[in-house]
């Protein structure tokens, strides 16, 4: 099992439990794997504070085990993805906690073809990181890695998604747009120029320990006060390292990741790129996705939560469409991760040029949902109680009541000693109900 590897990277609160010492052997690793290779790494990070720090040791890492850094700046997570794969590089990292708070930063790394790492890679890193002698080769003399300023590649991200919107009619389109203080401050309102949209930013000022803090597409607040103030036809919303998109549709409603899940795969439908007219959602997916994706024949494979499953199951299956709740829309035909940028650019073609599509938003209706967490003790009773059969029946019981009108997803935490319950139904009053009646049962068994 990976000691510091999660499903995003290594990730924590920045010189406590994630240290420029762990971002140099990161970078030391990288530069030279496998066997002494020379690589050419592209390197990114977000607005927090520990930002630089992490970004400088990562990079002497790399430059002292030979290998050679181009460093974009301030850009987001899905830049490292397109421009690896690219322009050719051996790896990429961006430094971001993605949404967490200012205090937390991790580091992300994408291979050659811009994807994550492979768990083999991972593990050989981490060994690295525990072995008390630093026993990597130091080349010297002319074999010592260069720094390179990467701006440009930046530009070049850009111009790329800019060709997304080509022949887009955008006259009269006003957009308001949420930065969360982090990468897309600095990337977004570059595009949206280029592309002649007329666009207002809120919360485009970072200053290293604002990221995400009330704003953002986990905390959509602010955006939905300024746009009730009127005047704007759609908002947008991005995380930290904007690999998350959320939106508002003209008459307030949200448009989370299921609801552009469902949009595009109308729209690709229609032209003819929706792969097996299927897509990939995860467990913790609105029931009112399936039920809405069933009533227009669209199908659909379910996995665990993590765009990185997502991502796997759309390249195993030869899908094009999937994505998270959250925000995480992968459009793998165009890019390997998601990208709220792209997501943004192909919410707007929809709502410009395909008013049949966008007004088959109101048939989504979205299920009233209770989120419960039992707290354990330790691991070994929440293993207990996960896999008692007492439990399984008074899940099995409260399941029969909902029948198809609605789910229960009971899962353990992958990071704490949890038991999350989850109930979708056709009403709140319903919902609570059920959850309770699993609850008060799993209570028993924590203590």
């Amino acid at each position: 099992m990976l000691k510091y590897f999660g499903t995003d990277g290594v990730r924590g609160v920045a010189n406590k439990n994630l240290t420029a010492t762990m971002a140099y052997r990161i970078g030391r690793c990288l530069g030279q794997y496998p066997n002494g290779k020379k690589n050419r790494i592209l390197v990114c990070r977000d607005t927090r504070v520990s930002g630089d720090m992490l970004r400088m040791s990562v990079t002497s890492g790399i430059l002292a085990s030979g290998g050679d850094v181009y460093d974009e700046g301030i850009s987001t997570t899905p830049s490292i993805s397109y421009l690896v794969k690219k322009e050719g590089f051996d790896f990429g990292v961006m430094i971001s906690a993605s949404h967490n708070p200012y205090g937390d930063n991790g580091i992300k790394i994408f291979n050659s073809i811009g994807e994550k790492l492979d768990d083999q890679i991972e593990e050989v890193i981490e060994e690295y990181m525990d072995r008390p002698e630093d026993d990597l080769p130091l080349p010297d003399d002319g074999l010592i890695g260069r720094y390179h300023e990467g701006d440009s590649l930046k530009r070049e991200y850009i111009d790329w998604l800019a060709k997304k919107s080509r022949g887009l009619n955008l006259e009269n389109v006003k957009v308001l747009v949420d930065c969360a203080n982090g990468s897309a401050s600095y990337v977004a309102p570059s595009l949206y120029s280029k592309i002649g949209l007329d666009a207002t930013f809120i919360n485009a000022s970072p200053n290293g320990v604002n990221i995400n803090k009330d704003c953002g597409s986990t905390h959509l607040e602010s955006l939905k006060d300024e746009f009730a103030k009127g005047g704007y036809d759609l908002a947008f919303a991005f995380d930290g390292d904007s690999d998350r998109f959320m939106a508002l549709s003209p008459d307030g409603r949200l448009i989370d990741g299921d609801a552009l899940i469902f949009l595009s795969a109308l729209s690709m439908r229609k032209s003819k790129t929706l792969k097996d007219e299927k897509v990939v959602i995860t467990v913790m997916s609105n029931f009112g996705l399936r039920k809405v994706l069933d009533s227009n024949n669209i199908g659909y494979n379910i996995v665990g939560v993590g765009d990185k499953y997502v991502q796997a199951e759309l390249k195993e299956h030869s899908l094009s469409l999937g994505g998270e709740q959250s925000g995480h829309v992968i459009f793998l035909d165009e890019l390997n991760t998601g990208d709220g940028l792209l997501s943004s650019l192909k919410l707007l073609g929809i709502y410009c040029e395909e008013k049949d599509v966008f007004a088959k938003l109101k048939e989504f209706v979205v299920y009233p949902q209770v989120l419960k967490n039992v707290h354990f003790s330790s691991s070994e009773k929440l293993e207990k109680a996960a896999s008692s059969p007492e439990v399984k029946k008074i899940i099995d019981s409260e399941d029969g009541r909902l029948g198809k009108n609605g789910r229960i997803l009971v899962r353990k935490s992958g990071t704490e000693p949890l038991l999350r319950i989850m109930v979708e139904a056709p009403s709140d009053q319903l919902c609570e109900s059920v959850a309770s009646s699993i609850e008060s049962y799993v209570l028993k068994e924590a203590h």
